[in-house]
């Protein structure tokens, strides 16, 4: 559900920079990746704030649910009922020279200081682990909804077994929050779990006799990211405007300063496509290494 995060949060932030603007957005989000009891959750809390904006005329809202990423690269690069998106990183990379062409002035959610995130792999200090190649046989937590967690998990053992991490691992649980996916290595009630720096450093000031029994034992670059937004290409130059200085005021970031804490959030801020390069090179690697041990 992290992404739906993010898009109620961009509506709640759009919808006072357009106050004035007359020009109507059509988000599109994708709900493939949800279950069925979510896809009701997410279509039920967007509607109602939709409704809330357009009774209140803060902005004038459109809100379109996907099944299927064909059709909703489809319909944005016609601006056929959307001309907005919330993209994951994972669909980003995957039809990256799409979406260049067809849309411009992406905004990357940040959730600290630094434009990208990096991921650690934390073990219990009792689970002997003490590099990936240690972690054949043992228990692992996955945090729901973090693809990025799993995606450069499988990477690092197909680089290092040549084969995917569900055939090197014992077992696999599945824990909701990333917090959570922590208590339990802490607790071992797992082996290993991966999370992000930020939820880490982040647990560490609640409770620093965590390190007592958790060490980290492998560290990612710093380039993923959660998820961005971004408009269709013939959006008008008037509407970026208002959006760009919106975003960028001392007003703005006041304003939101404490709604951005409730939901873990550092900012919104205007990137350029060739800052996921860095990025990019790595889901090449991954896709090849995929393509040649799958």
């Amino acid at each position: 559900m992290i992404i739906f995060k993010y898009f109620v949060l961009l509506i709640f932030l759009i919808s006072n920079s357009y106050s004035q603007s007359k020009e109507t957005f059509s988000f599109g989000i994708s709900i493939s990746d949800y279950s069925i009891a979510e896809q009701n959750r997410i279509k039920n809390l967007s509607l109602g704030l939709q409704r809330k904006l357009n009774e209140e005329n803060l902005i004038n809202v459109n809100i379109s649910f996907y099944e299927n990423e064909r059709k909703i690269l489809e319909d944005f690069e016609n601006k056929k009922n959307i001309n907005a998106l919330i993209l994951t990183s994972q669909f980003y990379y995957d039809n990256k020279e799409l979406i260049k062409r067809i849309s411009k002035n992406p905004y990357i959610y940040r959730t600290n200081e630094l434009k990208n995130s990096q991921l650690f792999m934390i073990a219990n200090k009792n689970s002997k682990i003490n590099s990936i190649n240690d972690i054949k046989n043992k228990l692992f937590v996955y945090s729901l909804y973090m693809r990025n967690n799993s995606i450069w998990f499988d990477y690092m053992t197909l680089k290092n077994f040549n084969k995917p991490y569900e055939q090197i691992i014992k077992e696999e649980t599945i824990s909701t929050k990333t917090s959570t996916a922590l208590l339990d290595v802490y607790f071992n009630k797992a082996d290993f779990c991966i999370i992000d720096k930020d939820t880490y450093e982040d647990m560490l000031i609640l409770n620093p006799s965590l390190k007592k029994n958790i060490t980290i034992i492998e560290k990612s670059d710093e380039i993923f990211f959660y998820a961005f937004f971004s408009v269709h290409k013939d959006i008008s130059f008037e509407s970026l405007e208002l959006l760009n200085d919106f975003f960028t005021n001392k007003k703005f970031k006041n304003s939101f300063r404490e709604f951005f804490k409730i939901i873990n959030l550092y900012s919104v801020t205007a990137i350029k496509f060739e800052d996921f390069d860095k990025g990019e090179q790595f889901f090449n690697e991954y896709k090849d290494l995929k393509k040649k041990y799958n």
